[in-house]
Order: structure tokens, then sequence, then C-alpha cells
């Protein structure tokens, strides 16, 4: 085989519009894509935020939207990115229905149309995704996953203020240093910086630049100002029927039963009702079991764990007598109920001259005012769902929401142009995070439903691995309280079209 070279040649004066497409591969992602996605209710949506004939013309929303999950799929972080790459793609533009001639979004528009879109219609985007993947037999509804991950905003450290004082965090802790040792510097201050407790707390300190960002300390190590995207999905099939996204510092445990009820309206919506919520031990409380419970679903929470203390003195080893409001200590002593301002907080202390005078004093307990013991107003349905969750019929819900719970961040952050979120504000946040969950649900439709014959036939072994555990945790369903006949496997509908 000789060597080839590539001669430069002149431009063509004319190109036929079909002929720039014949080098791209057929059933490509985003033509597989626009068979199964159409935006064009956005236009009617969409039609009373626009003035009649006053002004230019705006960018088309149907295209708005396209952009959008074109940087989701395209991994891109920032608007100046992705206007480079729409304008460069051949199969983008034919996408969007852009032709060579014309002028693509720049990031100036999609910048200014994002922020002026209202959040109900990206909400409404949302729902008529969802509905699609309902129709292709993808939404059953029957178990639910709640998770959350933090992501980085789009603010710097270094724009950090305390709140009364007004100086930044370095001039802070120069003073702070200074009162011990006057002639201290700006590194010996860091230096002595580092194990201080509590050095940036929320609550005195606030970003200039982004002041909904709080700051937070990631799983990797890591501390910078944040925000929490959270979804909920159905452990089922993987796919996400609730989103959203809130301050980083929003414990999961106060917004779960906000998450709860947005997942049980939207499967209603759709003439589901769930049967079942699986979540980590980070929405475990008592509150939140109870409002559960309320509902008429059944919580499957994982229990924090109780085994603090030296062992044969922890919380478990101590009795709790609930008709008489009392608890009883490993040694057989007494303690009463003392008062608290938490309301979902029931305190027993012992008496501190019995917990002084116990052979057991100062491996129980090192405190002369006696041992206290803390317990949900709800304690058992604590108990209640600590036992479930413990149950070899639970266990398979719990390892699927651990992967289908959880896959999504992965791919948000690797895949999904979510490792930062490259605007500013809670709005902002909570848009890229619905744009993040259609794009997800969006995916799981082309993979199973218009994917090559490769994907499909290993999602299909997954999936079969799936119903196999879930079809084995529902035939012994009465163990945990769920109800409903055993679900049927999942069958695959072909997309329309697709070869």
């Amino acid at each position: 085989m000789s060597q080839g070279r590539k001669w430069r040649v002149e431009p063509p004066l004319f190109v036929p519009a079909d002929v720039v497409y014949e080098h791209i591969p057929k059933q490509h992602f985003y033509e597989r894509l626009a068979k199964v996605l159409d935006l064009e209710f956005v236009r009617e949506l969409t039609r009373p935020l626009y003035a009649e004939k006053m002004g230019r013309p705006s960018l088309d929303p149907v295209v708005f939207f396209k952009c959008m999950l074109a940087g989701f799929f395209e991994n891109i972080v920032y608007d100046t990115e992705l206007e480079y790459r729409i304008a460069d793609s051949l199969t983008i533009r034919k996408f969007l229905g852009y032709g060579l001639d014309e002028r693509t979004p720049d990031e100036s528009t999609l910048r200014k149309t994002r922020q002026r879109m209202p959040e109900e219609v990206f909400r409404a985007v949302f729902d008529h995704v969802l509905s699609i993947c309902q129709a292709r037999g993808l939404v059953r509804g029957r178990a639910l996953g709640m998770d959350s991950t933090l992501v980085d905003a789009n603010a710097s450290m270094d724009s950090l203020r305390h709140r009364e004082l007004g100086c930044t965090y370095e001039e802070y802790v120069v003073a702070l240093r200074r009162q011990d040792a006057p002639e201290a510097g700006r590194e010996e201050a860091a230096r002595e910086d580092k194990g201080r407790h509590g050095k940036v707390n929320n609550s005195d300190w606030r970003s200039t630049t982004d002041p909904e960002a709080r700051v937070m300390l990631h799983g990797n190590g890591h501390s910078h100002l944040s925000y929490k995207v959270d979804t909920t999905v159905d452990l089922e099939t993987g796919v996400i029927v609730a989103a959203g996204s809130e301050r980083g510092d929003l414990s999961d445990q106060i917004d779960c039963l906000q998450r709860v009820d947005e997942a049980t309206a939207a499967l209603a919506a759709m003439g589901l009702s769930p049967e079942v919520v699986v979540a980590d031990k980070g929405h475990h409380c008592g509150e939140n079991l109870r409002g559960i419970e309320e509902r008429g679903l059944v919580a499957l929470i994982a229990s924090p764990n109780q085994k603090w203390g030296a062992p044969g003195y922890q919380r478990d080893n101590f009795v709790h007598d609930l008709e008489g409001d009392r608890m009883i200590c490993p040694a057989g002593h007494v303690m009463r109920r003392v008062r608290t301002r938490e309301e979902n907080i029931r305190r027993y202390q012992a008496q501190g001259k019995k917990c002084r005078e116990c052979p057991h004093f100062g491996v129980c307990t090192t405190r002369r005012q006696g041992r206290t013991i803390q317990v949900s107003v709800d304690e058992a349905k604590v108990r209640a769902n600590r036992a479930r969750v413990h149950t070899e019929e639970a266990r398979p819900l719990l390892q699927i929401r651990r992967q289908r719970g959880e896959a999504p961040f992965g791919y948000f952050k690797q895949f999904g142009g979510l490792r930062r979120i490259a605007g500013r504000g809670l709005a902002y946040a909570e848009r890229k995070a619905l744009v993040a969950a259609l794009g997800w649900n969006l995916l799981l439709i082309v993979k199973l439903l218009g994917g090559t014959d490769g994907a499909t036939a290993w999602v299909k072994d997954r999936i079969n691995a799936l119903w196999a555990l879930i079809r084995t945790m529902w035939g012994r369903r009465q163990a945990i309280g769920l109800r409903g006949p055993i679900p049927q496997p999942l069958v695959l509908t072909p997309a329309p079209n697709s070869t």
C-alpha cells in the first residue's frame, strides 16, 4: 500500500445540502433522539411569554431546550463552550434544524433565555419526557429510591465575607491569631487555623458573588461553595420521576417528605401509586418515618449506626419502657425523662449520685451529672424500620437503590456537564438539575428502545437480573409490609422507525 497524501483544494462554489451529511454515520445518537423526542408543545406553552410583533425575534424555545440537552449530552459546563460546539458540529446543527449558512445561538442568547424562562416550563418539559417514558413502559412507580449529591457552585472561597464584620476569611484568621501573637503574619495564622474546629460556619459567612451557595465538605475531602442536587428514581427501571436542587447545607432529613410528595404527585398524574420509599441514612429521622407511613407508604431507610460508647453501654443496651416513659440502664437503674426544647426528642437522664456510685462509672459515662440518652418521639417507628431494613426480603431493594439511586449522579458529574454549576443562584441550579434529569431519562429511552443491538442486549441482561431480585423480594413481600401482585418482566417496545 502506497502512502497517501491529502492535497489542499479550493472549496467548491456550490455544495448540495444532502451531500454534507453523506459521511455522517446513520442512526447516530441525535438522529435516534429526534425520533423519540417531540418538543413542539413548548412553543405553544411559552407563547404568552413573548410579544406578538414587538422587538426582534427571539430564540425558538424548542431550539433552546434542544441546546440545553446538547450541553448535557456533550458534557459541556459553560455556555461559551456550548456556543462553539453547536456551531462546529454537523450532527447538532441537523438536530437543531440549522443549515450551514445559518448562524447558531450565541452564548448571551442562551444565557438570557435560560434566565428568563420560568422554572415551570422546565418542569413541563421534564413531565413530558416522563410521560414518554411511561408510554414506553419505563415507569412502574412501585418502589422509589432517593438520594442527593453536592455540586460545586460558581463562586470562589475567596469571595466569603463575615456576615457581621464584613472582613475576608484571611483577614479574620490573621486578626484571630494576633490576639495571642501580635506579630503573627498570614502564613503563621494559616498554619494555626488548619486544626481549628468549625472554621467556616454558614451562619457567619456568606459569598458576595453567590449568596445562596453554602460552604460544604464534599465526599472527596475538598470544601467548596456548593448546591445540593437530589433525585427520586423508579428503582425498577432507573427513570428519574422527580428532581430538584437546594442550598448545600439543607439536610436530606429536612426536604425528604417534600421530595416524596413531588414524586407521588408525578406518579399520581400517570395513574400510578408507589408502595415503598428506599433511602440512605441521611434521610433517617422519626419525623420522616412517620410522614412516609401517614402517606400510606412503606419506609426502608438505612438506619444510622447506634454503636457509640463502650461495648455493653451503648444505646441499644438501654431498655426503653414506652408505657412508663422511662429508660432502664444496663445496671438496672431507672432514668427519668427530663424536659427539652426539641419537640421530636425525648431525653432521659440518670441521677448523678447513682451514676457516681455505680461500679461502671467511667466506662458508661464520665459525667458527674449522670448518663443521658436521647430517643425520638417516634421510637417505635424507628425500631420497626430498623427491623425491616435488616431482613433478607428488604436487602435486594437496598442494593438496587445503591446502584440505580446513585448512578445518575455519577453520570451527571462525569459525562453530563454537572461537575460544576456554571451560573449563580438557586434558580439556575434548579434548572440545571431538571435538564440533567430529563436528559438522563432520554438516555434510557434511546438506549432501551433505539440503541444498537449490542447495547440493547446488554441492557436487557441487566434488566433481567434486576427483575430476578425484585420478583424474589416481592414474592416474600408480607415480611416488610408490601402489597400488590408480583411484577411482570419489563417488555421493551421498539422505537418507531428504528432499525
